[in-house]
């Protein structure tokens, strides 16, 4: 993966992060936050703030409903945590120097967050001419994969699977001795039929082998965690061209992704041209 994607999708993730922890802030008050639920000490939870809170909730979050209990017990669980928060700051943990040091990362977090989501969330646009456009001329991103129909035969041992290779070479049939010799019991009694699958499906290893054999082609022997396989590709189903209606929302997802990238590379890019930065490699020995 290259250095780039891996600095982009790091951030993704941190978007992700940040909006959590940002919804697990501790409740206040908020100006014209309507009648007020719960009062805890001298802050009150209003209807809205515990309204907010509540679609956090997973039944809520996925379009359900919740019973009284059911918000009886959340709006407790706001009011211990809001006790928490004031015993924390009674206690005087928010002017120790671990908690600043916290506190500071928190808030670059939240700043990239807000300025990650400002600049490649809102920012880009991806409009229904736009994805007409890719579609036309990127054809092989609205194909369906290549697939094969592929046999095999799993062994446990390196010697095993010689023994194998031994009694095809001498006109014994893959299926049979697939079904006499594999050990894998999800394709031992079907003489080693995988069915089709396409490239990824499968580990590294077996899928590396796998795919270079035209039909009716037997690999040499291959390893992989699982032990020792001799792979038959048996048929071969080429991709099939999908049309605008098919692929436009796989293409507007691609196409967004695409975009967000382009523009994330060009910012760090424009910053680090303009910043001043200096590494010292040494002390990364």
């Amino acid at each position: 993966m290259k250095k780039g994607t891996i600095v982009f999708m790091s951030l993704c993730f941190l978007l992700i992060f940040s909006q959590a922890c940002e919804k697990k802030t501790a409740v206040k008050k908020e100006e014209g936050g309507g009648p007020v639920l719960a009062k805890v000490n001298d802050t009150e939870i209003t209807l809205s703030d515990f309204n907010e809170r509540l679609k956090e909730y997973p039944s809520i979050a996925h379009g359900g409903t919740v019973d009284l209990e059911t918000k009886k017990g959340f709006l407790d669980n706001l009011i211990v945590r809001e006790l928490l928060y004031q015993e924390a700051i009674h206690n005087g943990l928010d002017k120790e120097k671990a908690t600043a040091v916290l506190l500071e990362e928190m808030k670059k977090r939240i700043l990239v967050d807000r300025f990650f989501k400002k600049e490649l969330e809102e920012g880009v646009k991806v409009t229904g001419e736009d994805v007409k456009k890719f579609y036309d001329e990127h054809p092989d991103e609205a194909k369906t994969p290549v697939e094969i129909r592929a046999r095999h035969i799993l062994l446990k041992t390196r010697e095993d699977a010689e023994m194998v290779k031994k009694r095809l070479k001498t006109g014994s049939k893959f299926e049979d001795l697939a079904r006499t010799f594999s050990i894998d019991p999800g394709s031992k009694t079907k003489g080693g039929d995988l069915g089709f699958f396409h490239a990824g499906a499968m580990v590294p290893e077996f899928d590396a082998a796998a795919f270079k054999l035209n039909t009716g082609e037997t690999s040499d022997i291959v390893e992989t965690r699982f032990g020792f396989h001799i792979i038959k590709v048996v048929e071969k189903r080429e991709g099939k061209q999908k049309s605008f209606d098919e692929a436009k929302n796989e293409l507007e997802q691609k196409l967004m992704q695409k975009k967000k990238k382009e523009k994330f590379d060009n910012l760090v890019s424009g910053l680090k041209s303009k910043g001043k930065i200096t590494i010292k490699d040494d002390l990364l020995k």
